[in-house]
């Protein structure tokens, strides 16, 4: 989970560097569960690299940490089944729920112990296609698919004549969240009010910033950065909560993530380890957007790459007559969504894997927490400390 959380952070920090202003929304967790998918088919070279950059020692590893992802998104699945009520959540229900899927094109017929691995461990059935001749066909399958199961968030991810005839073999997940604002927390719409958000460029925007009376949150003051702390409501084990990550400086956003990207980054415990304190500021802005990347590239980039796989026997326990292509490319690609407002949090992500051949001391009084500059947003399972989701937030009113 540690490597594919350095893969949203590395993905942050080039989008700082493009200065292509476009804020940032991806998914450690659904680009954890289709990397595992891979690697639980994969053996020789192929299979060393993935276990290393993963920090597993063995496929038995990997399959022991996706039933235990798998089981806590089953309890999250029945709890959320309790949550709708008459066709409508109700205002303390928590939903979570993740799809997986797969499309093997019918020359390369699934290897049936991986097949059943598919099955078992990651719920997913898999779907004899033709992408040789009816390639296009298959996209629609694809996208109806991923539009049924994002809750209608994720529309077209996949384009007429962008799947290759050549190809093997594709994967998928998407990861569904929605939770609304613990009672205690809660944002008061009648507070609400423009307020100025000032961009990485030095200009300011005019963005609806939300607030409310008691001002009391979860918070901690580090080096550089405050962190803050927003509960979701749940009537189960599993706690979910939102943090927001906020440099000190206005232009402060690439330091705080040069910090995470070295040492443990955004998975060191002591940020999450904060005092339940008020505020005499308390004022976080909405945004609605989406953003899609490609995964592989960014892992690429990372010294840790997964283009290529020079060896195609390193398959054989994936897909049958692996032997008849010289080589196989690899893809992944992530599509995300998220929206915060009074009430709470909508966050969808779906992730495709393609195979072609071819806390501290107690902080100091009138404290505030004012998000009105870039800033980091978390999403993340207490217990476990699974990350669902994770982005930047560089200028609130864009919905690229």
């Amino acid at each position: 989970m540690e490597f594919c959380t350095r893969v949203a952070n590395e993905l942050m920090l080039k989008e700082i560097q493009k200065g292509s202003g476009k804020n940032v929304v991806s998914s450690p967790l659904s680009i954890n569960i289709v990397l595992n998918m891979v690697v639980v088919g994969t053996t020789g070279d192929t299979l060393k690299h993935m276990l290393g950059f993963l920090g597993s020692e063995s496929v038995d590893e990997i399959k022991s940490k996706s039933t235990r992802i798998a089981t806590l998104l089953r309890e999250c699945r029945k709890s959320s089944k309790r949550a709708l009520c008459g066709g409508y959540i109700k205002d303390d229900g928590l939903i979570l729920t993740t799809i997986n899927g797969a499309w093997v094109d019918q020359r390369f017929p699934l290897v049936p112990k991986y097949e059943e691995v598919l099955k078992g461990i990651f719920k997913s059935e898999a779907n004899s296609v033709d992408f040789n001749t009816k390639a296009d066909q298959v996209v629609d399958e694809i996208n109806s698919w991923a539009n049924i199961a994002s809750r209608g968030l994720v529309k077209n991810i996949l384009q007429h004549g962008s799947v290759p005839t050549e190809t093997t073999l594709i994967l998928a997940n998407v990861l569904y969240f929605q939770g609304f604002w613990h009672v205690r927390y809660k944002f008061d719409e009648q507070m609400t009010e423009n307020r100025k958000f000032y961009l990485l460029n030095g200009d300011s925007v005019s963005v609806p910033f939300m607030t409310n009376d008691s001002k009391y949150c979860y918070y901690g003051s580090f080096d550089g950065f405050k962190v803050l702390e927003i509960p979701y409501a749940s009537d189960q084990a599993n706690q979910f909560s939102m943090f927001f990550f906020l440099p000190d400086e206005r232009d402060g956003l690439q330091t705080l993530l040069e910090k995470f990207q070295s040492g443990s980054g955004f998975l060191n415990e002591e940020y999450f380890k904060l005092a339940g304190v008020t505020l005499g500021e308390f004022w976080i802005p909405k945004f609605k957007f989406s953003f899609d990347f490609d995964v592989s590239g960014v892992m690429d980039d990372m010294g840790e790459p997964l283009s290529i796989i020079k060896n195609p026997r390193d398959l054989s326990e994936m897909v049958h007559n692996s032997e008849v292509v010289p080589f196989f490319i690899l893809k992944m690609f992530q599509k995300a969504f998220i929206e915060v407002d009074e009430k709470g949090t909508k966050a969808v992500a779906t992730t495709f894997f393609g195979l072609t051949g071819g806390g501290g001391p107690p902080p100091p009084q009138n404290l505030s927490f004012v998000a009105d500059h870039p800033f980091v947003f978390m999403i993340r399972e207490e217990r476990s400390g699974l990350v669902l989701f994770t982005g930047a937030v560089f200028n609130p009113i864009r919905k690229d």
